[in-house]
């Protein structure tokens, strides 16, 4: 009889346990579905033992019935193959060393539109054996978005902080900044460079005889024929003040350095702008200086170097203007 009634209590301790155990079971997943973020957990093999309401209906659109005891390769029509092999690698990583794993990757939603969530999962682990994982999902697409939007609007303004705002030239900030960077370069690799000034020739009786708003007109014009001249990748243009242009370049040798300028200055006066001084020219035309850096020299700086083509520019000037005058720097 005491035997009896001592089996009696464990049936009622056992079915006890085990109502429980249902009741706990279902609190979890009460639990689960309560969450707006797609949830899942998976054994030690990569299949799916149960998701919440959220995984089932906005990452892969069926039943969680259909999603159950299947792996991510058994579901090709819902989970990408490329992005099922970006799953398959994360979560053994995760498996080979348990504990807590964060990271960001793109999943094709249950209505076609590819976004940006973040993972948070975890193992779980009984007795030292990793039995399987815990996953949570947060959708960062608005997110990666506003950062996007925000990091386009920043090249933007970064660019207009380096333009002109008249030619679309880069300004002199960004010249002295791309000129300290090239001599930089020719220090580190010996790479070497050309610079040029060009000024406009009798610009200010061009502003006094057509007016002002015609010589803005001029300036983007020979800004155009300088940006059209020089247009290889490493080119670079800039206005540096008034009727001064800058160009910055690398050289296969002096002559080629000033082949090319003579070239722009021909192509300036092949566009047949009416010049303000008639007796000495027809068209408007430039003057040039150009000076070559062939070495590295420490006593090569931006603004020696400037001050020095600043004198050959100066000479062009002096000998009669629409010319090209040059020096190699070595």
């Amino acid at each position: 009889m005491a035997i009896k009634k001592v089996q009696e209590e464990l049936d009622k301790q056992l079915e006890f346990f085990c109502d429980s155990l249902k009741s706990n079971n279902s609190f979890l997943q009460m639990l689960f579905d309560t969450v707006p973020n797609p949830m899942f957990y998976k054994d030690r093999s990569g299949r799916y033992l149960y998701c919440n309401d959220a995984f089932s209906k906005t990452i892969l659109g069926i039943s969680k019935e259909k999603i159950e005891g299947k792996t991510l390769y058994e579901l090709p029509d819902l989970i990408p193959k490329e992005y099922a092999d970006i799953y398959k690698q994360k979560d053994e990583e995760l498996f080979n060393n348990p504990g807590v794993q964060n990271y960001e990757t793109k999943v094709k939603c249950a209505d076609s539109e590819v976004r940006h969530y973040n993972f948070y999962k975890a193992t779980f682990v009984e007795d030292g054996t990793v039995l399987g994982l815990v996953g949570v999902m947060l959708d960062i697409t608005s997110h990666k978005q506003t950062v996007e939007e925000l990091d386009r609007k920043n090249k933007l303004l970064s660019g207009l902080s380096n333009t002109d705002f008249l030619t679309n030239l880069g300004n002199r900030r960004y010249f002295e900044s791309t000129f300290s960077k090239k001599l930089a370069y020719l220090n580190r690799t010996g790479q070497e460079f050309s610079f040029a000034l060009i000024d406009i020739d009798f610009f200010k009786d061009f502003n006094d005889k057509f007016g002002h708003q015609k010589g803005d007109e001029v300036l983007t014009e020979v800004a155009s024929i300088i940006r059209n001249t020089l247009t290889r990748e490493n080119d670079f243009c800039f206005r540096l003040g008034g009727e001064e242009f800058g160009l910055l370049f690398n050289t296969n040798s002096p002559e080629d350095s000033y082949a090319l300028m003579e070239k722009l200055r021909t192509n300036i006066i092949a566009k047949e702008i009416d010049a303000a001084n008639t007796s000495i020219y027809p068209y408007l035309t430039v003057s040039i200086g150009l000076g070559n850096i062939l070495k590295a020299h420490k006593d090569f700086t931006s603004s020696s170097l400037y001050n020095s083509v600043d004198k050959l520019l100066y000479e062009s000037k002096e000998r009669g203007r629409n010319q090209t005058r040059m020096k190699n720097f070595i």
